[in-house]
């Protein structure tokens, strides 16, 4: 009977589903697999001893961590650093396995308790953090007693002269610090350190040295004394065994080499490792075989000597100059151990020719770097070779440059060489240098290179003077100075000036730029402002430079010097008076106080408008600072009753300063 099409269209179907999973699940596990990193060596941290009391030392090494990483070190949940004896934070590095190990003292505020400690690794790659735990015992009240964390100690078997050392821990079984000391009775069995001092837990290393023993079993003991007590000693039971050393043997590496050469150029030396495997020393030689038996093929040193574990290397040279091209054979025998062999084989290629064109350049400078020009490097021999360039100049400079200056060629292959030159350092005159091409071990091709350095056109500054000198009164400004820019060159000068601002510029110019074809000039007029400066002297730099990007123009200054003296300053001690006179008084006076305020000597005179009025001291001298009391006096005898005014004016008698003169209002009422 048919079966329905459903049911025939079903088994297919699965089996089709199926197969598509299956390459989807391997796909993904396949490029799991080929994608999947390479997982790190696991770090593990461990503390000896991690039972301790307060002031315990405690050792935290460290294996499996970043190469020459930096490691960090914190404590408990809140991270905080543990610090070195300094007070500062304890740090370390790994070494070049990825190993590391400190020494930690337990600090009074560590409570009683566990306690983690964090080794943080903070690597080029990744950061990672490891812990420990130790534990801080609480002290005894008991008295201390030193007690041994084990009474035996089995090194197991080592062969002759093997060093072999263990950490041993010492414990407090009572309270308090105490103080041991340690004593082996045998001379391959020390202890470092053989004393000290700890509170809860310290640690020893115990050092076995199976140096020349016979093979046999040992048995040695270290005694352990706590000082200042009556303690019985303590005795550790060290046990060793020495095994015969197994018999040397002789391992070469690599068991064969392979040398390229030609006629004018040796190949580079190589080595091979000679090792000795094997408990025992041993001595050694070589010579050497050669197919054609030329001595082309040689050894460095020929023999010597091995002790047990060790290895050594030697050099193996090739002389390939003057054979012949073509295929070579040799052969290296050792004698010592198991007698190896190595194989060599000598491959001597035609030697290349190099030819460089063209045979010589020549370059010129006129304030620029001329352009680059370059050298065809051809290889017309009969095989490949390497070139390499060197530089040579007459007068030591570097300012002859190729680039690449080394490469390969092969048969019937160019290339260029780009030859540079730096001028920009060099004084106008001639230069002479050599490019040596060398190939094929020591064949040289030169390339004589010329340059000629010349003197560009360019303008120069002159100056007429190198100074202006002002004098001038407080207050005043002093007259108008000039001076002259002259372009000395033989190109156009685009001259700008600038002045130093010393706060403010007090040296107005006629022109701060401008342009001057060569042997033209100009003029410049300053201007000081210097009213408002106090009494001294004003000094400012005027720059004359070419305004040209990147010119080479020497720049030129000219000294501004302004001397700003001092002068006298009139001060009364009163601006007006008042007189009141009548027929029987005629006559009447009033001081006033004329006084100096400025900073030089004034000499005065006053002057009266009115005939009435009148000084006892008509003029005079008064120094910075000083005053004199005059009298001002007003005759009304030959005035009738009314009222009168007129001025009294004191004034500077010396000419040219400009001194303000002060004025007295004076009004006289005669009834």
């Amino acid at each position: 009977r048919e079966k329905p099409l459903l049911q025939r269209r079903y088994v297919p179907t699965l089996l089709t589903i199926s197969c598509l999973i299956f390459l989807v699940a391997s796909s993904l596990l396949a490029y799991a697999f080929i994608n999947k990193k390479p997982a790190q060596e696991s770090q593990v941290l461990s503390a000896i001893p991690n039972q301790l009391r307060v002031n315990d030392t405690f050792t935290l090494a460290g294996k499996g961590f970043g190469l020459n990483d930096p490691i960090a070190f914190t404590h408990d949940q809140h991270s905080d650093p543990i610090l070195d004896g300094n007070g500062r934070p304890l740090k370390a590095q790994a070494d070049d396995t990825g190993v590391f190990s400190v020494q930690i003292m337990v600090p009074l505020n560590w409570t009683v308790g566990q306690h983690t400690i964090h080794a943080i690794d903070s690597g080029k790659d990744q950061t990672l953090s490891v812990l420990a735990n130790i534990t801080v015992e609480q002290s005894s009240l008991a008295p201390p007693q030193l007690q041994l964390s084990n009474s035996k100690l089995d090194f197991g078997a080592s062969i002759p002269g093997v060093v072999s050392k263990k950490d041993f821990i010492l414990k407090n079984a009572g309270g308090r610090q105490l103080t041991w000391q340690a004593g082996s009775d045998q001379a391959w069995l020390t202890v470092s350190p053989n004393t000290g001092t700890f509170s809860g837990s310290g640690t020893t290393q115990v050092v076995v040295n199976s140096g020349a023993l016979a093979p046999q079993s040992y048995s040695g003991h270290i005694t352990f004394i706590q000082r200042g007590s009556g303690n019985q000693p303590l005795t550790l039971i060290v046990t060793m065994t020495v095994k015969a050393a197994p018999p040397a043997s002789l391992i070469i590496t690599p068991v064969s080499l392979t040398y390229s050469g030609t006629p004018n150029q040796n190949p580079a030396d190589q080595v091979i490792t000679l090792q000795n495997t094997g408990g025992q020393p041993l001595d050694w030689s070589s010579s050497v075989v050669t197919g054609d038996g030329a001595s082309w093929l040689s050894t460095s040193p020929a023999k010597g000597h091995l002790a047990a574990h060790t290895s050594k290397t030697i050099t193996v040279s090739i002389q390939s100059q003057q054979l012949a091209p073509g295929s070579y054979q040799g052969t290296i025998n050792f004698k010592g151990g198991t007698n190896p062999a190595v194989t060599v084989a000598l491959s001597v290629a035609a030697p290349g020719n190099l030819i460089a064109s063209p045979p010589s350049l020549s370059f010129a400078s006129v304030g620029q770097n001329p352009a680059a020009q370059s050298i065809s490097l051809q290889n017309s021999g009969g095989g490949p070779l390497d070139w390499s360039v060197t530089v040579a100049t007459v007068d030591g400079g570097h300012w002859l440059n190729p680039s690449p200056t080394s490469g390969h060629l092969e048969m019937n292959q160019a290339a260029n060489v780009a030859i540079n030159i730096n001028a920009a350092a060099l004084t106008p005159q001639s230069y002479q240098g050599t490019l040596t091409f060398t190939y094929e071990g020591g064949l040289t091709k030169q390339v004589p290179v010329s340059l000629s350095v010349s003197i560009p056109p360019a303008p120069a500054i002159g100056l007429n003077q190198s100074s202006l000198n002002f004098t001038t009164m407080q207050g005043t400004n002093p007259a108008p100075l000039s001076f002259t820019i002259s372009n000395t060159g033989n190109a156009t000068l685009n001259w700008a000036i600038t002045e130093d601002q010393n706060g403010a510029t007090f040296a107005h110019l006629s022109a701060t730029s401008g342009s001057l074809t060569p042997q033209k000039s100009a003029s410049i007029t300053v201007t000081p402002n210097a009213a408002q400066a106090n009494v001294g002297t004003l000094t400012t730099n005027i720059t004359v430079a070419d305004s040209d990007a990147g010119s080479r123009v020497f720049r030129q200054k000219v000294t501004v010097n302004i001397v700003v003296q001092g002068k006298p300053q009139i001060t009364l001690s009163a601006s007006n008076m008042n007189f009141s006179q009548d027929n029987v008084i005629t006559e009447s006076s009033q001081l006033l106080d004329i006084s100096n305020t400025g900073s030089k000597t004034l000499n005065w005179v006053t002057q009266s408008s009115a005939s009435w009025l009148s000084v006892d001291i008509p003029n005079g001298t008064l120094d910075p600072g000083k005053d004199l009391l005059i009298n001002v006096h007003c005759n009304s005898s030959s005035l009738v009753p009314g009222t009168y005014t007129a001025t009294f004016v004191v004034r500077d008698n010396d000419s040219g300063t400009a001194v303000t003169s002060q004025t007295l209002a004076v009004t006289l009422v005669v009834s």
